[in-house]
């Protein structure tokens, strides 16, 4: 009787530990998430307060998706059209980049400390910092055009900057958002490498397999999940963009590198937006996210229902 009884105050005794956190939690995320759903349906222009908040049903998001305020809607589809731009890049590059170099620094016998240093060097500064020194050398008088004047290809300069013109914009900011997420899948795909087992190179090597092939077969084959787990966290990030655009560009120029998480910040907290209408493009990215991941899922996923290696 008094185990039971010493069992019920240590139970209780926990529970008021964790009382507060789950508190916080229901107070700060749940009951956030479920407002921002809830305000997606209600239209509550910029400026106004939360008790005159209009019912919009599905008007929001028919004013962005449908065409219902067409100049809204144009914001909002060259918006998404950037950030899958993005994206592409991500998956096609940042991913086999990723593999390639990871593969050399676990075969690398000299220097791998000082490479390893370099290369995740974007994950061990800010943000912010790292983004205004992009900025910084995108800018007219950057350290691009001056390396550009120097060498003779002064036809190649771009005098606005490169981030100053539209067809040169958005490809400026995706190489510097590819920079800033390569560490993230070089570590995971390092990680995996430390895994595989060095007697399958060796039996490969005995075979007459090339690089090329026990690359292929042997490396990528045992990577197939760490890869599902890169390629949507690239998506994530992609869809998800926000203070790269927003530190460089702001969205400029004319929209050339608006996103849609850009969008919904000047919507929500700008002249002439709509809170309601932020939160419907927030959950709408959400949704785009969540279906892109389980299609990467279901890409990726090992129909054999293993990492089983190829033998052929």
């Amino acid at each position: 009787m008094n185990f039971r009884k010493a069992a019920r105050r240590e139970a209780l005794a926990g529970y008021l530990l964790i009382a507060p956190a789950v508190g916080l939690f229901i107070v700060i995320g749940l009951f956030t998430v479920l407002f921002s759903i809830v305000l997606s349906f209600f239209s509550l222009p910029q400026g106004q307060l939360i008790w005159n908040a209009k019912f919009a049903g599905l008007d929001n998001f028919k004013d962005f998706l449908l065409g219902g305020n067409y100049i809204l809607s144009g914001f909002f589809r060259q918006a998404l059209v950037n950030n899958l731009w993005i994206a592409f890049a991500m998956v096609v590059i940042v991913i086999p980049l990723a593999l390639f170099i990871a593969v050399l620094l676990e075969r690398a016998v000299r220097g791998v400390r000082l490479f390893r240093t370099i290369f995740l060097l974007p994950m061990v500064t800010s943000s912010v910092a790292i983004y205004y020194v992009w900025q910084g050398l995108y800018d007219p008088t950057g350290s691009i055009n001056q390396l550009l004047g120097s060498i003779g290809l002064d036809s190649w300069r771009a005098e606005n900057g490169w981030i100053g013109e539209i067809h040169t914009a958005l490809p400026a900011i995706i190489i510097a958002i590819v920079w800033g997420a390569l560490p993230h899948s070089l570590i995971l795909f390092f990680a995996g490498l430390q895994g595989v087992d060095t007697h399958l190179y060796e039996a490969a090597e005995i075979d007459g397999a090339n690089a090329w092939q026990k690359l292929t077969r042997i490396t990528w084959p045992i990577l197939k999940p760490i890869t599902v787990i890169v390629v949507i966290m690239n998506l994530n990030v992609a869809l998800q963009v926000f203070d790269q655009i927003w530190i460089m560009t702001k969205g400029g120029p004319a929209g050339a590198t608006q996103v849609v998480n850009v969008l919904v910040y000047q919507q929500a907290f700008f002249q002439d937006g709509d809170m309601g209408v932020a939160n419907a493009m927030g959950w709408t990215m959400f949704m785009l996210t969540f279906v892109l991941s389980l299609l990467s899922l279901k890409l990726f996923r090992d129909k054999s229902g293993g990492n089983r290696i190829d033998q052929s």
